[in-house]
């Protein structure tokens, strides 16, 4: 759901400076440097933190396996 949440405002920020582009209120080199600004803040990774809690962690039992000598 988040990944959606971010995709639907990256595209309402984009049709924003498109719409301002347009209507002549932004230049073409401003709305250049916000659309490419917006790929930073909606394309920017999610924390390492929040990235590690859904993870898989191989946990060790301290056993050997068996049938391998």
């Amino acid at each position: 759901m988040a990944i959606l949440v971010r995709i639907l405002m990256w595209l309402a920020w984009l049709a924003a400076v498109g719409w301002f582009w347009h209507a002549g209120t932004l230049g073409t080199g401003a709305a250049l440097a916000l659309a490419a600004l917006s790929l930073v803040v909606f394309a920017w990774p999610t924390s390492v933190a929040r990235r590690r809690h859904n993870e898989l962690r191989y946990v060790d039992m301290g056993k050997e396996p068996t049938g391998y000598h």
